[in-house]
């Protein structure tokens, strides 16, 4: 008996000498990895799979942490009875033969908003209950976990963007069927409350091919842009009112979700996120920029996996300079809950995967602004598309997000008065600010 990954029945019926169940009713999403993983041997295992299997079995202390973790998941599905219906995990070959068979696998089409369901995360789905337990909590911040599973994203990552994983783009049952289709076309209308159809809001490079819309690849697809007059940054005269002393503009970075903000944040111990408390300089990764930051305003937001996610810069100035930190890849609060990844968000900003571009904004009542572009899970990869020392206006395009939902910061430095938008205020709001949109207004 051992660690289980959630699907609708409880039905462990097994095949003879087999380690998978025989016979369950599953999300497809997962479905197919489980089917997958059958088909495969440890004998087969994809180098990278290999690797890390090779370590958990070799080092003492990884593979004591393994088995603890997965007595540690048994107890915690028996004592919470939250999860009925898991798949066991209980040995390193099984669950290495899951891992691998993501690594041919495009994330499936589920409706992701729908409770109890990560189709888009498959590295998530399996490992979920793994990463509530204490001791997976130190295998999956292990210096030498993180670094193997860092080389198996990036060769994930290199199948995303192949021809082979356009697979679940078709009209069928895939990203591109009507259901899916209605779905996307209903997250991307409702901030602004449109009515327009995919092939109207999104930059499709061939409408007429209903399998792919022109899609040379799942990454492709994911990463698609806008068409041009889609988000339009808000006119002269709304950001810059006549005839009366309006702050500085601040547009809003990525189409997201507010989840928190904190004021006069100390730059080691004082910001404080859904209850929580993380350091700022941790989060800036320790740059010589950070003492500027010091008794600053950070505001979170976060994107679904269903939403637009490329970046665009909040003000006009210079790319000052850009951090790439390495961090964890599945580590998150303690919590028995499905969603646990999304509510550790907070968390994750101060010790994930994480790029951080810092801008210079013209608008001296602004000065420096940080953007934290936060990899969650699998999302670990953060691409800047610009460089440092280039010079930005308010609105472009200044990097993407890869396979993912995510979370973003904007951090603003000390002594500045951040005065936000009502939208952003809104505790209630379940769905999206327009990216480009104005956030709030800055004031000294």
């Amino acid at each position: 008996m051992g660690v289980y990954v959630r699907f609708t029945v409880a039905d462990h019926r097994y095949l003879a000498g087999d380690d998978f169940p025989r016979d369950y009713v599953a999300t497809r999403g997962i479905q197919n990895v489980f089917d997958r993983a059958r088909r495969r041997s440890c004998q087969s295992l994809d180098p990278t799979v290999t690797a890390l299997k090779d370590t958990l079995e070799s080092d003492k202390s990884l593979n004591a942490l393994c088995r603890s973790m997965f007595t540690e998941g048994k107890e915690l599905v028996l004592a919470n009875r939250a999860h009925p219906g898991y798949l066991e995990i209980d040995n390193i070959p099984m669950l290495m033969r899951l891992l691998d068979s993501i690594m041919v696998t495009s994330p499936e089409w589920e409706d992701l908003d729908v409770p109890d369901t990560l189709g888009g995360l498959p590295f998530n789905l399996v490992l979920m209950v793994l990463m509530e337990t204490r001791s997976g909590q130190r295998l999956f911040r292990h210096d030498r976990v993180n670094q193997h599973l860092g080389t198996i994203l990036r060769k994930w990552s290199r199948f995303l963007e192949s021809p082979e994983s356009v697979y679940v783009l078709n009209s069928r049952d895939g990203w591109l069927s009507a259901v899916a289709i209605a779905r996307l076309e209903e997250i991307a209308n409702r901030p602004t409350g449109d009515n327009k159809t995919f092939i109207d809001i999104f930059d499709c490079p061939d409408p007429s091919n209903p399998d792919t819309l022109g899609f040379s690849s799942w990454d492709a697809f994911f990463t698609r842009r806008f068409k041009p007059g889609i988000r339009p940054t808000p006119s002269r005269h709304i950001l810059y009112p006549s005839g009366k002393a309006a702050g500085a503009p601040i547009l809003n970075a990525c189409e997201s979700t507010p989840w928190h903000t904190t004021y006069q944040c100390s730059l080691e111990s004082n910001i404080i996120l859904k209850g929580k408390s993380h350091s700022v300089s941790s989060m800036l990764g320790n740059s010589t920029l950070t003492q500027h930051f010091a008794g600053g305003t950070v505001y979170q937001a976060y994107l679904s996996a269903l939403s637009y996610h490329r970046w665009h810069s909040p003000v006009t100035g210079t790319i000052r300079r850009i951090l790439s930190l390495n961090g964890s890849y599945f580590s998150q609060l303690p919590m028995s809950d499905i969603l646990a990844m999304e509510k550790s968000q907070s968390y994750l900003a101060t010790v994930a995967t994480r790029m951080v571009v810092f801008i210079e904004a013209v608008d001296p009542r602004v000065g420096l602004l940080a953007f934290v572009a936060v990899g969650m899970g699998e999302v670990s990869s953060c691409e800047a598309s610009v460089n440092e020392g280039d010079h930005v206006k308010a609105g472009d395009e200044i990097g993407c997000f890869h396979y993912g939902g995510s979370t973003h910061c904007l951090v603003f430095r000390g002594g500045v008065d951040v005065r936000f938008e009502p939208l952003a205020e809104d505790k209630q709001r379940d769905y999206p600010i327009p990216v480009r949109s104005l956030l709030a207004r800055c004031f000294v």
